[in-house]
């Protein structure tokens, strides 16, 4: 059975035992309410008649004026009947014999001497078939106002069924028309409500998930061509190396070309899997940021024509993975030394009581407007930057292990000549409060971009 008839059916049925309880109910109330009433109407017209009734000597009595005050007291339907102390009737009717007493309702009230004696007792009766009749009749309403309120509960608990399921149906067409290749498509539920909510719920994870396909399809296809070309290399230089002999002179210049484009491959596979690694994981330890810098810059005065280090602000440490961030330095020392101008590389460490800062300048001709937005992602490259070289994964990869600290990555432009690519990290004293101390991190971020 469908949650929409389930939920039809149970509105139904307890609209119909709700109905039939209340019936039942005011049913029984009804015939005790009424009973009672007659019964203390009769018991009050009896201790009316018998306050008429003289006494004479010890003997009821009832003469023309008491005939017309016991007649103005009850209606046609009232019976009123004065009996003597041995049952015979002074005044008013006969009582119903027994085999008809059911159909009616008694009160009995005693006629008392002002001694002990009992002068006799006042009978009155009244038939209460008009209570069953109407009890017939209201039972029969409240059959049909019940028959009226199922039907309506029924077509009401349908269309509420379908009001409330319908974005549950939506998302679950939604989910089964949803392929691998094609997630553009969403709820757009409206409201504000609970399924409101979990439609543009979905709607958002929708949302990721197309992105993250985007950018895995992005992936491949860019880790296909940069893999191919490096392989096509390769097979030319032995296709054409094993297509006739040749002198050991020749053999030797086909071997080096491949091993440059095996060591190329080694690069691109390293750098793959340095983009690939979980963010999660990051060591807990302190690192001092200065040293790991001036390690990176050591290194790198051997394929650069000068990289200065300055320190600003006290000694900057840190807690995380310290071959991690020396890494991000890495990339982003290498990214500056190639495209660059070829001159010195100014590398400054600046320490805040919150923030840990890298910042790498060069004199090269800065970032394009394009290059600010997309140069961390994987594989992006300026045109004017293929024909460098290089894998399109440097900042790409700094991007991944500082997000991975919970810092960021900054691209911006000296004001004179030159880029600068700012590593912010949080301090030591941050890292147990990063996430209450985000919001600051952006206004910090944006002035030390303006300060570069």
């Amino acid at each position: 059975m469908s949650l929409r008839r389930c939920i039809a059916l149970t509105i139904t049925a307890l609209v119909a035992v709700t109905s039939i309880v209340f019936a039942g109910i005011s049913l029984a109330v009804l015939d005790r309410t009424l009973r009672a009433e007659m019964d203390a109407k009769l018991m009050t017209l009896s201790l009316a008649v018998g306050q008429i009734v003289d006494d004479h000597g010890g003997k009821l009595s009832v003469d023309a004026e008491d005939i017309a005050q016991i007649q103005s007291l009850h209606g046609s339907d009232e019976h009123v009947a004065v009996l003597d102390r041995a049952g015979r009737i002074v005044y008013g009717e006969k009582p119903p014999a027994a085999a008809q007493r059911s159909a009616y309702r008694f009160a009995r009230t005693t006629k008392l001497q002002r001694t002990t004696s009992g002068l006799g007792s006042i009978l009155t009766w009244q038939n209460d078939r008009w209570i069953a009749e109407l009890r017939r009749t209201s039972l029969l309403t409240f059959i049909i106002v019940g028959l009226v309120l199922v039907v309506v509960a029924t077509i009401f608990s349908r269309a509420l069924a379908d009001a409330v399921l319908g974005p549950v149906d939506r998302i679950a067409a939604l989910a089964e028309q949803i392929e691998g290749r094609d997630l553009s498509k969403r709820i757009d539920a409206r409201g504000h409500d609970e399924l409101a909510r979990l439609c543009a719920s979905f709607d958002r994870m929708l949302d990721r998930l197309e992105a993250s396909f985007e950018t895995e399809r992005r992936f491949v296809a860019d880790a296909s061509h940069e893999l191919r070309t490096p392989l096509a290399v390769a097979r030319a230089e032995t296709d054409l190396a094993l297509r006739r002999p040749r002198e050991p002179r020749e053999y030797r210049s086909a071997l080096q070309s491949i091993d440059r484009e095996i060591t190329r491959l080694e690069l691109l596979v390293d750098d793959l899997l340095d983009t690939m690694r979980d963010r999660a994981i990051v060591p807990n330890e302190p690192v001092n940021v200065a040293a790991v810098v001036g390690r990176v810059a050591e290194r790198m005065r051997t394929t650069s024509r000068g990289v200065r280090v300055a320190v600003v602000g006290g000694t900057p440490v840190i807690r995380g993975h310290g071959e991690s961030i020396e890494r991000a330095a890495t990339a982003v020392l290498h990214n500056a030394a190639t495209h660059g101008g070829g001159g010195e590389i100014e590398v400054s460490v600046v320490a805040d009581p919150q923030w840990v800062r890298i910042d790498v300048a060069d004199d090269g001709p800065g970032f394009a407007d394009e290059a600010l937005t997309h140069a961390t992602e994987r594989f992006w490259r300026a045109d004017s930057a293929r024909s460098r070289g290089g894998t399109g994964l440097g900042l790409s990869i700094a991007r991944v292990l500082i997000e991975a600290h919970g810092g960021e990555v900054m691209l911006a432009n000296r004001p004179e000549r030159g880029a600068i690519v700012s590593l912010v990290l949080p301090s030591s004293q941050s890292r147990s409060s990063m996430s209450s101390s985000s919001s600051s991190s952006s206004s910090s971020s944006s002035s030390w971009s303006s300060k570069s």
